[in-house]
């Protein structure tokens, strides 16, 4: 079952860099044994081979700014010590050109307008539905294949900026993209909604009957909006003691 991710092809840049660079690994022939799929090339994606889901590939890719790939250095779980310098033999020049596709992509600094570094601001490239986010000071690093891409930094409280990068297909180290983020303008009757919103207590955010009350200020604030009169349709459940309890509402154990 193939399952790629958002960065299918990013990994599969990771993945060539090794395989290219190794001895053997590359080879159209190469397989371990008769019930393994060929790769291609010395790559594949690894649902093709065994698909579990929640392993460290996942989390990695998932909840880190880390792209992570599998290396299966030989056919032999536990390979006899009279093979290991032929191994490495094989993979040390793979290894240093894996460690040097870090420096493929782009890498930067997101700050606000004052020059201080934004933690936490998302940057998203246009037609890859995974964002990464910038570390304590504002930096970022963000592997990408050559070619044309819509890079795009955002936080909030800031309006976001774009930028058009072009990368070589040849380069020798990340492009630097810097993006410096305004504060953004909030039009005065969303501050007041906002202002109403911060006003009310951590209990009277998540009950029921202010959060009526909430929406109904919130209407009261703006002209154009038309201020709600009816009481929203789960109401009676809430306010009539005694009744039945509804079908779709939660037990507690």
């Amino acid at each position: 079952m193939l399952s790629p991710t958002p960065d299918d092809q990013v990994f599969k840049f990771l993945a060539k860099t090794y395989a290219n660079a190794h001895d053997t690994m590359a080879n159209e022939n190469a397989r371990c044994g008769p019930s393994r799929t060929l790769s291609q090339r010395g790559i594949i994606n690894g649902a093709q081979w065994s698909s579990f889901s929640g392993g460290m590939q996942d989390f990695n890719y998932l909840h880190t700014n880390c792209f992570e790939i599998t290396v299966e250095l030989g056919c032999d779980k536990f390979p006899p010590e009279e093979d290991l310098l032929t191994t490495w033999h094989e993979n040390h020049e793979a290894v240093i050109k894996y460690i040097e596709a870090v420096h493929r992509g782009i890498k930067g600094i997101v700050k606000d307008e004052e020059g201080n570094g934004i933690k936490g601001a998302r940057i998203s490239v246009r037609g890859i539905r995974h964002d990464i986010t910038t570390a304590e000071r504002g930096e970022y690093w963000r592997l990408l294949t050559p070619g044309i891409h819509i890079v795009t930094a955002s936080a909030p409280g800031y309006a976001r900026a774009m930028k058009k990068v072009h990368l070589p297909p040849r380069m020798q180290k990340a492009g630097r993209v810097d993006f410096v983020l305004p504060k953004a303008t909030l039009e005065p009757d969303m501050q007041e909604e906002g202002d109403a919103i911060a006003s009310l207590g951590s209990y009277d955010r998540f009950d029921p009957f202010n959060q009526y009350e909430r929406y109904t200020l919130m209407a009261d604030l703006s002209q154009n909006r038309e201020e709600r009169a009816e009481k929203p349709w789960w109401w009676n459940y809430f306010t009539s003691p005694g009744g039945p309890a509804p079908t779709w509402l939660l037990k507690h154990y």
